[in-house]
């Protein structure tokens, strides 16, 4: 049971779905190397090595996804706030940012100091993003922004995974040229047959390219913005339910 509440619903879709088709054609190829006509112990072993190697890909997927995140700056997106950004109406937005600031206790960046002081205005926009992502967990109730979230963790961890992908797939595609121009010592179907390794090639090569065109920097920020006007936009939601009273502040001088 510990094995399968791994797998719940974020991290099948951000996750287990992006390593399973950054590492498509890896799998696919050891599938095809095994003889499936009769059953015996290399089909189990297979099957196990591609069970493994899917969880690992899941778990390098959240790892890589993150330092992706990091070098990217993505998800946070604190400059959908600022007021020369048009992404949200801007009489919403200056009704959000007065909640927010009566909820965190800290007055709200005013235009001038955007302009004048944008880092001070930054830090208080991360702080309405904290804010907005502890109080907006229940998937139920800010759906919308589940799927965002979700769509948004896709895209970054398949990001994420792009090198490691390009790598297999070249090895694949160097294994299947080198089968096609030398009889190797090694029984396996596939590298035996030229039409498999023919069919493994051309799904190494479109693979490929999906993977270099589709999946960049802009895939991952157009997600991460969608998601950010989203949880912008859940104030409108939390304004009728959370109260207004502004957290206490305390002093410097009262905890030394």
């Amino acid at each position: 049971m510990g094995l399968f509440k791994l797998f719940d619903a974020y991290t099948v879709r951000a996750r287990v779905v992006p390593g399973l088709i950054a590492g498509l054609p890896t799998l696919a190829f050891l599938f095809l190397s095994i003889p499936w006509d009769h059953f015996n112990v290399s089909q189990a072993i297979s099957a196990t090595m591609a069970f493994v190697l899917l969880i690992a890909f899941a778990d390098l997927a959240r790892h890589l996804g993150k330092k992706a995140e990091t070098k990217l700056g993505t998800r946070s997106a604190p400059e959908l706030w600022f007021r020369d950004n048009d992404a949200v109406d801007k009489i919403s937005k200056d009704r959000y940012r007065d909640f927010i600031a009566t909820q965190l206790g800290v007055a709200a960046p005013t235009a001038e100091m955007e302009v004048g002081d944008p880092n001070a205005a930054r830090q208080f926009y991360l702080s309405a993003g904290t804010w907005l992502r502890d109080h907006t967990r229940d998937q139920k109730k800010f759906r919308i922004l589940t799927d965002e979230l979700f769509t948004y963790g896709f895209r970054r961890n398949l990001f994420g995974l792009k090198p490691v992908a390009l790598i297999l797939n070249f090895l694949v595609l160097a294994l299947c040229v080198v089968a096609m121009a030398m009889t190797l010592p090694v029984e396996l179907p596939t590298l035996q047959s030229p039409d498999r390794l023919l069919i493994a090639i051309v799904a190494v090569v479109f693979h490929s390219a999906f993977m270099i065109l589709a999946v960049n920097k802009d895939y991952v920020r157009q997600a991460s913005q969608a998601y950010g006007i989203q949880l912008i936009l859940c104030c409108e939601t939390l304004m009728s339910g959370v109260s207004r009273t502004p957290r206490k502040r305390v002093s410097k001088a009262a905890t030394t």
